[in-house]
């Protein structure tokens, strides 16, 4: 289990602090369900996964940190222009970005490219998929839990690609939160963050408590059965947890 290594700041301030969050818990669980339903030769193969990543991938290839940036209302409608899901009413909301780093990228690639490592390899990606979606809700528990002692709530979440929220934001994202200098997470065009095991989501934060959910959804086209990941153990993409 590793901790996420979290950069806060205030808009329009200079001081950046360090925080540690609480551990990650990254379950493979439904990996291990998957192979086992496909019999004793295949589960071998996730054992062998397994292995590895418990005894040294994680520990090793598993860097997640993350940038948190609080900013005013009258704040993110000036950077964000245009964005009619972040014009809130709120009293603040929070740009959060988060990446597992590009150690474990470049790691699967390498074994995918290896005899007798491509199977771990793959699962090494899905496992870093996984990783980076399990980042979310340790954030959102560790603002909620930063932002109670000012007496506000995380009372929202907004994800770029998702709903009507535009994609394109990603460069202002990464100018905005100085990722690049702080996490070493960049944007690829306007529409991707670099490494490419990062997030962002913004939650506003206000008076009332709301509910925080995984806005997991299938990638658009959805190619279904198609897909590498379905056929490694089912998409991660499609399921929704409550927070």
């Amino acid at each position: 289990m590793k901790k996420i290594k979290i950069f806060y700041s205030e808009y329009g301030s200079e001081d950046v602090q360090e925080y540690e969050s609480e551990d990650v818990r990254v379950n493979l669980s439904s990996l291990e369900e998957f192979y086992s339903k496909l019999g004793e030769k295949h589960l071998l193969s996730f054992r062998k996964f397994a292995d590895f990543w418990e005894t040294d991938g994680c520990e090793r290839l598993f860097r997640p940190q993350a940038v948190i940036k609080t900013m005013p209302a009258e704040v993110l409608s000036a950077e964000f222009k245009g964005v009619p899901e972040l014009e809130h009413k709120e009293e603040k909301t929070a740009l959060l970005v988060w990446t597992i780093g590009d150690e474990l990228e470049k790691e699967a690639s390498r074994m995918t490219s290896a005899a007798g490592s491509i199977m771990t390899g793959l699962l090494l990606d899905v496992a870093g998929s996984i990783s980076l979606y399990s980042m979310h809700g340790v954030l959102i528990g560790w603002l909620r839990n930063k932002e109670a002692l000012s007496g506000r709530f995380v009372c929202g979440e907004y994800y770029p690609g998702i709903g009507n929220m535009r994609q394109d934001l990603m460069e202002k994202v990464v100018s905005c939160g100085a990722t690049e200098t702080l996490i070493n997470v960049t944007a690829s065009g306007t529409s991707l963050l670099c490494p490419r095991k990062s997030q962002c989501a913004f939650a506003a934060l206000g008076q009332k408590e709301g509910a925080c959910e995984i806005k997991t959804e299938p990638c658009r086209p959805c190619k279904g059965k198609k897909c590498l990941y379905y056929q490694l153990g089912g998409c991660h993409m499609m399921y929704s947890e409550k927070r």
